[in-house]
């Protein structure tokens, strides 16, 4: 990364940083001159298409139902709370039982180091973050969550009973975490080196992909049952599950996996090519033994792990295999700031002493 655009991300987000003592910042930048804002339905009412949101670490509320319906581009400041450790986490939360809505008109836009969750005491059931106010609008195309939490379930569509749409329209969630489920609703969705545990309903977590849009590689599913998936893709994956991998799956690929489970679906054929099942998974991970993720667990196979040089071209299966493997700390893309020393008071010339070490990402 340049030193100018390293610049430009300081100036932009530094604001944000400096006052993140007080109250959590959303600094909008555009063409004009940077806004900032405290309030999440504001900067976000505020934003033209396009607009980038840097938000602080720390929490924002909003009224569940809110909507966003213009393409833009949210950065917060990571999810892991070691690594942003000198912002805090960022969480957009729910204050009422409903969903952040996302409609077709905010098409392109882009998501990146952000906790998704609902208002305290919400069921599970209610997703944290929808496509659509009805069928008419919820297609929004080239949507990317990258190094997001969703403590809640994702839901790509209004409901279930929308038209099933060609596959190649898609949402990419690129080292995503899952708590709860995944609901395509016929819609697609590609996932790249993604973590789902059974922290929710503990069955069904990734469902009603029906249209054959469903494509996932190098990711990990603990205790993470899939279903409702029809002629699906699996490549290089792991699955601690040992009662079955799947329910009504038919047609799906499975290439390149390893799965504790020996039978792979309940209902449905599938296509296994190259794939390990009855592993045991106690074998798996060098730190992972409840099925539930914490920040704490490694999910870097053990010495001697059948899945080690098991995926495609030699790699690991897992998030820590393929040519990119999953970037520990689940930092976003960003400049990423390491330490921020900022005096309680000002010094004997009246200059408020600030110290910030910046370092830039390359991925």
């Amino acid at each position: 990364m340049s030193l100018r655009t390293l610049t430009s991300f300081v100036a932009a987000s530094g604001i944000a940083l400096s006052l993140s003592a007080q109250l959590p910042r959303i600094v909008v930048q555009g063409s004009g001159t940077p806004q900032v804002f405290t309030d999440f339905e504001a900067a976000v009412t505020a934003a033209q298409p396009n607009d980038v949101l840097y938000l602080s670490g720390g929490t924002f509320g909003f009224t569940g139902g809110f909507t966003i319906d213009k393409p833009l581009h949210l950065i917060g400041a990571g999810i892991h709370p070691d690594s942003s450790s000198v912002t805090a986490i960022t969480t957009l939360q729910a204050l009422t039982a409903e969903p952040l809505i996302i409609t077709t008109a905010a098409t392109g836009s882009s998501f990146t180091g952000l906790v998704f969750t609902n208002a305290p005491g919400t069921s599970g059931w209610v997703p944290i973050v929808r496509y659509g106010n009805s069928a008419a609008d919820d297609l929004p195309a080239g949507i990317v969550f990258s190094r997001c939490r969703f403590v809640n379930s994702v839901q790509l569509a209004f409901d279930a009973n929308v038209t099933s749409v060609a596959s190649s329209v898609t949402t990419v969630f690129d080292e995503c975490l899952f708590h709860y489920r995944l609901e395509g609703y016929k819609r697609g969705a590609t996932l790249t080196r993604c973590i789902f545990d059974r922290s929710g309903p503990g069955f069904y977590n990734i469902t009603h992909f029906e249209n054959g849009g469903l494509l996932m590689e190098n990711c990990v599913l603990l205790k993470a049952i899939m279903a409702n998936v029809y002629n699906g893709t699996l490549r290089n994956c792991i699955s601690t599950s040992t009662n079955y991998f799947g329910y009504d799956i038919p047609g799906t690929t499975i290439t390149n996996c390893v799965i504790a489970a020996v039978n792979l679906s309940g209902s449905g054929a599938v296509n296994a090519t190259n794939t390990i099942t009855g592993a045991d998974p106690a074998t798996f991970f060098v730190s992972e033994t409840d099925d539930y993720y914490q920040f704490t667990d490694d999910l870097h196979l053990q010495t001697g792990c059948v899945g080690v040089g098991h995926g495609t071209g030699g790699t690991d299966v897992g998030i820590y295999g393929s040519s990119s493997p999953y970037k520990p700390g689940a930092m976003p893309f960003n400049p990423h700031f390491r330490q921020a020393d900022i005096a309680p008071s000002t010094n004997n010339n009246g200059a408020l002493p600030v110290n910030i070490r910046v370092a830039a990402q390359s991925h």
